[in-house]
């Protein structure tokens, strides 16, 4: 085979695999439409006896928000006694730790947890809170989450039925969704996850993943696990495939919605899809082939793994149809292989034609971020909006995506990025 042939057939079994991804996608898609009308009631215990001891945690780096958020969990509905609130500051700007010291001291509730420097991320930050918290249950919390005054009850709620479970997420919300291309794109793939992928597993699989914050954990299991893998970009989902391993089950509470936000800059959020892509690489990396030998396991618990992961398998096949469809035009268009250039009929409007057939062929992920959408209350006069934020912003964020990967794969490391949010820049 030539160098043209080979890269045709490169490029077509990239499209055929993304295609069958894509496929897939809009299954899982019309499953959720379907659970939306079976969705249960909220659920609350009245028998506060039985709620369990909670520390929530908060860690934080130079943000501000912090204080907005333990200001919220100042004001749970929940038993005094069984309640621990702790913010993790890291921070290395003085004033921002001033200001945090200054709000615990009008709310003696609040405790600081500090340890001088930020060795080991956001994980390494929450192994230091670990010893210090009391709670049977840890609640992490990111600085720019706002929960209500309910969430807590709500969310006790699985673990209070099962004992047994590794722990509870809920849903995000995402609160300037509308402000630009940028955040309208961040809320259409973090849609994917909480609207559509979370909501499957837990009908299909009866078990959900860690998704970083939002999530209540058992104090007893991460600890019998050794705590958090320090330096991990995304512990959460590196912590959920060792938790699961040993057939544990994570809850997933989609009835239960904390409000968040995503990133407002292309820059920040290139910076967060890439963090998380070489993140949960780096923790299948590690965890994977364990988890898929594992005996402890069930099966559909593994196909839950499988499928939280298939986002970035897409996204890679998708970079693949786009660089190689390129590359075999191109290589047709200037003779590299007059055999099988394109003839002299073919125009612009059959190159446009090939590239909308091929966008109608891998859609699924973004029909899936638009039916998301609608659950949200995006409103419809969005739509066309998130399209073009997909096919612009989004196309630029997969190469990102793709570099996490990469070097991922590669073994090499990752910079920690502080990320820009509007509730950093506020105080409570």
């Amino acid at each position: 085979m030539n160098f043209h042939s080979i890269i045709k057939a490169a490029f077509e079994a990239a499209l055929l695999g993304a295609f069958f991804l894509s496929l897939g996608y809009l299954i899982v898609t019309a499953f959720a439409i379907a659970l939306r009308r079976l969705r249960n009631r909220p659920e609350i215990i009245e028998d506060r006896s039985l709620y369990p001891s909670v520390t929530v945690q908060i860690p934080t780096y130079n943000e501000l928000a912090a204080l907005n958020c333990a200001a919220r969990c100042l004001e749970f509905d929940y038993p005094e006694e069984k309640l621990q609130i702790m913010i993790g500051d890291d921070s290395n700007n003085p004033e921002i730790s001033e200001k945090i010291d200054a709000f615990a001291a009008a709310n003696p509730k609040i405790e600081i947890s500090r340890r001088g420097n930020n060795a080991g991320f956001k994980p390494g930050n929450l192994n230091v809170m670990l010893p210090k918290s009391r709670g049977d249950y840890l609640l992490i919390l990111d600085s720019d989450f706002l929960p209500k005054k309910d969430f807590l009850k709500r969310l006790v709620v699985p673990v209070i039925k099962d004992p047994n479970l590794a722990g509870a997420q809920a849903a995000w919300r995402i609160i300037n969704v509308h402000d630009n291309h940028s955040t309208l794109m961040g809320t259409g793939i973090v849609n994917i996850i909480h609207i559509v992928i979370l909501p499957f597993l837990k009908a299909v699989t009866k078990s959900a993943i860690f998704c970083g914050s939002g999530e209540l954990v058992k104090k007893s299991y991460l600890e019998a696990h050794g705590g958090w893998t320090s330096g991990a970009l995304t512990e959460d989902v590196d912590y959920s495939l060792r938790v699961i391993t040993e057939g544990k089950r994570i809850a997933y509470v989609d009835d239960l919605r904390i409000r968040c936000e995503v990133p407002y800059t292309p820059g920040d959020l290139f910076k967060q899809q890439m963090r998380w892509a070489y993140g949960v690489m780096r923790a299948f990396m590690n965890h994977g082939k364990r988890l898929f030998l594992s005996r402890t396991a069930k099966k559909r618990t593994k196909f839950a793994a499988f499928v939280f992961g298939s986002g970035y398998v897409m996204i890679t096949l998708l970079l693949l149809t786009m660089i190689l469809g390129t590359i075999n035009l191109i290589s047709g268009l200037f003779g590299f292989d007059p055999a099988e250039a394109p003839s002299s009929t073919y125009t612009v409007s059959n190159l446009l034609y090939d590239t909308a057939v091929n966008l109608v062929l891998t859609c699924g992920m973004l029909v899936s971020s638009i039916v998301a959408s609608f659950f949200t209350g995006f409103g419809t006069r969005s739509i066309g909006r998130l399209i073009v934020a997909s096919l612009t912003v989004g196309v630029i964020c997969m190469f990102f995506v793709g570099r996490g990967l990469i070097t991922a794969v590669l073994g090499l490391p990752m910079k920690w990025f502080m990320l820009k949010k509007a509730g950093n820049e506020q105080t409570a």
